[in-house]
């Protein structure tokens, strides 16, 4: 017997899919539920099945609405577009943003029509914006031989900042970007997300050109007690050093701040192409690349350790010399 489908009221289903054909609700969209369990559908596909062939939620005798509210609290919101992508994927099913599980806020005017003015094209039949040709990027672009679905399993956090730049470097040239983060703490940054060869030598650079500047600052007791080498740190000569060690660390600090993710991009392709030339699965090979990538807390605190002694071995073996 057919079904009498009822038009929604209060609920705003733009963004959903239409259970019979599966395609996206837009604003606009002619919509009616079923009056039983509440799921959506397109009034010509309704009419097409002549019931609601949501048999699941019928026999379990749940609603639509129900069992949005399990799904939609693992979804992940696209932050662009706003749409609710399945908790897998890595980019936005519907205009490619890359994804992150920390997409929880939404941008401003994600309730203009994105998606038209994506879908306005130029003579050459590319889409236009209002400023112009726009280039769209999914998971399957190619940046310099490897896919942005490989980077991004690579980056694994924070992929939204990180694609964006990796783009502009293999698209559009240049080596420069900002990352507080290398410029704060280069001689950590580095080991955090994994690129162990430069962590090292930031360490140890970081650790020994902050030794008079630790001396220092023991020496008039900033830290809390006083230590006496026996040499004068107020003096022409020891200022000169700390100086000198102090702008050399802060240009240190500006390389690691402006060039960090690029030498990251570098390091990730790198890693990545030696991935993809071993055999295996695509399964395995995808393993692999998380399993690379990502970031390393333990490397962070042992890099800690590990700069904390040469600092202090550093202080006491300049003691010993000018003892």
């Amino acid at each position: 017997m057919f079904q009498q489908e009822r038009k929604p009221d209060r609920a705003n289903y733009t963004g959903k899919k239409c259970f019979s054909c599966g395609e996206v609700f837009k604003d606009g969209d002619d919509i009616v539920v079923c009056p039983e369990c509440g799921t959506p559908y397109h009034r010509e596909c309704y009419l097409k099945e002549g019931k609601c062939i949501n048999d699941a939620l019928h026999e379990s005798g749940q609603s639509w609405e129900q069992t949005q509210e399990s799904v939609e609290s693992e979804n992940i919101r696209c932050i662009r577009c706003g749409f609710e992508n399945p908790p897998d994927k890595l980019f936005c099913e519907k205009c490619g943003t890359p994804l992150t599980k920390n997409d929880t806020e939404e941008r401003p005017f994600n309730d203009m029509d994105t998606q038209n003015n994506a879908q306005q094209t130029g003579p050459d039949g590319q889409p236009y914006g209002p400023f112009g040709r726009q280039v769209v990027f999914d998971k399957d672009s190619d940046l310099e031989g490897i896919k942005l679905d490989d980077y991004a399993k690579f980056v694994k956090t924070n992929p939204l900042i990180f694609l964006s730049n990796f783009i502009r470097f293999g698209k559009f040239g240049g080596k420069i970007s900002i990352n507080f983060a290398a410029f704060l703490f280069p001689h950590l940054y580095f080991l955090f997300r994994k690129m162990n060869l430069v962590g090292i030598i930031m360490l140890v650079a970081t650790a020994l050109l902050n030794i008079p500047t630790a001396i220092e600052y023991l020496s008039a007791g900033t830290m809390g007690f006083s230590l006496d080498i026996g040499i004068d740190v107020t003096g022409r000569f020891f200022q000169g050093i700390s100086a000198a060690t102090w702008y050399v660390s802060m240009a240190l600090q500006f390389v690691a701040g402006f060039f960090g993710n690029y030498m990251y991009y570098k390091f990730a392709q790198k890693k990545i192409r030696e991935i993809r030339s071993e055999d295996g699965t695509e399964q395995e090979i995808a393993e692999k690349i998380v399993a690379k990538g990502g970031t390393s807390w333990g490397a962070v605190i042992l890099g800690f350790a590990v700069y904390s002694a040469i600092v202090v071995f550093g202080i006491f073996g300049v003691t010993k010399i000018f003892a």
